[in-house]
C-alpha cells in the first residue's frame, strides 16, 4: 500500500502549482482532507487544524482538477457521481458539488462542478491490537462486534484493521463496502489493505450485500460500515442465525441513552451483537470502553 507522501504527490500532479506546493510542504501523514471551492481559498485540514492556501481556483480549474483526479474518466463514472462522490486511486474519496441534472425525482448527472472535498485515505496497522483479544471467545471464534463513535473518531480505520487481523488469522471474511471506504476498490483491486482471505462487495447497499455474501461466498465473518436502518440490523440478525459473525459500525456517543435512539435500541433489544466497542470522542482511534452482550464492562488488556 502506498504511503501518504506518495499519495499526495499523485494528487498534487492534478492541481495548480500553488496548491500542489502548499500540499507537499506539510508533514508526512498529517493531511486529513482537502476542500477546494471555486473562487475561494483552499482549506487543507490536518491533524493540527485547518490551513488556508491562497490558491483560489477558477471554475475551469476546479473542473480540470476533478477530471484529472478521476484519470480523465469523471463523466464515464456517472453512476458513482450520483452518490455524491467518487473513489480515487489510492482509496481517497472525492465529494462533489455543482449543478445537479434531474431526471424526474432522481439525480441523473452533475455538471459545472464548483466544490471538491478530498478525504485522504488512511491506514493504521495495529489499530486493533489492543482490542483483538476481546473479540474472540475461548475457542477462538470471532464475536459479533459493533463499534460506536462520533464522526471522525476512527471507526472505519479500526474496522479495517479488525478486518485485516481476522483475515490474517485464516477466517473467510466478506466486506460490504457500500461507500467504498473500507477497501476503496478501484479498477477491481483494493486500494487499502483488508487481508488475504477477504472478499469485497463494493458499492452495494448493506442489507442486500450482507445477504449476497451470505449466499454466495460462505463467509465466517461479515464486515460493514455505518449500519443505518432496521433492515440492515435484520440482515445482521439473519447472518447471526446462520452462524456468521458480523462486525459493523454505528454513529453514537454512548450506549446509555439507547431507549431514546431508534436504531441502537433495536440493536440492543434484539441482541444483535456480542461486543460493543465505544471510541473516545476526544482522541482519534482510542478505545474508551468495551461491553459484552449484557452491556457489562469488559476490561481492556
Amino acid at each position: 500500500m502506498i504511503k501518504q507522501r506518495e499519495a499526495l504527490e499523485a494528487l498534487a500532479r492534478c492541481m495548480p502549482r500553488l496548491l500542489a506546493r502548499a500540499l507537499l510542504q506539510l508533514p508526512e501523514g498529517s493531511v486529513r482532507e482537502i476542500r477546494i471551492r471555486s473562487g475561494q481559498p483552499t482549506a487543507i485540514h490536518t491533524a493540527e487544524g485547518v490551513r488556508l492556501c491562497s490558491c483560489e481556483p477558477t471554475p475551469q480549474q476546479v473542473e480540470q482538477m476533478a477530471e484529472a483526479l478521476c484519470e480523465h474518466a469523471l463523466y464515464a463514472r456517472a453512476e458513482e457521481q450520483r452518490s455524491g462522490f467518487v473513489t480515487l486511486r489510492g482509496g481517497h474519496r472525492m465529494g462533489l458539488c455543482g449543478r445537479v441534472i434531474l431526471q424526474g425525482q432522481s439525480v441523473r448527472a452533475l455538471r459545472e462542478i464548483s466544490s471538491l472535498c478530498i478525504r485522504i485515505a488512511g491506514q493504521w496497522p495495529g489499530a486493533a491490537d489492543r482490542l483483538m483479544p476481546l473479540l474472540n471467545d475461548e475457542t477462538g471464534r470471532p464475536l459479533s462486534t459493533l463499534i460506536l463513535g462520533l464522526p471522525g473518531t476512527g471507526k472505519t480505520t479500526l474496522l479495517r484493521d479488525v478486518c485485516c487481523r481476522l483475515s490474517e488469522q485464516g477466517h473467510r471474511v466478506g466486506v460490504v463496502d457500500e461507500r467504498s471506504e473500507i477497501a476503496a476498490m478501484c479498477g477491481g483491486q483494493a486500494q487499502l489493505e483488508v487481508g488475504p482471505n477477504t472478499d469485497v462487495l463494493d458499492g452495494c447497499p448493506k442489507e442486500a450485500g450482507l445477504r449476497w455474501l451470505l449466499r454466495s461466498m460462505a463467509p465466517e465473518v461479515l464486515l460493514t460500515d455505518e449500519l443505518g436502518t432496521p433492515a440492515d440490523v435484520q440482515a445482521v440478525l439473519d447472518a447471526a442465525a446462520a452462524g456468521v459473525c458480523v462486525v459493523g459500525t454505528l454513529h453514537g456517543r454512548s450506549l446509555k441513552p439507547a431507549p431514546a435512539r431508534g436504531l441502537l435500541s433495536h440493536i440492543l433489544l434484539n441482541n444483535a451483537f456480542e461486543r460493543y466497542v465505544l471510541l473516545d470522542a476526544a482522541a482519534v482511534g482510542q478505545v474508551a470502553a468495551v461491553y459484552d452482550a449484557a452491556l457489562q464492562p469488559v476490561e481492556l488488556p
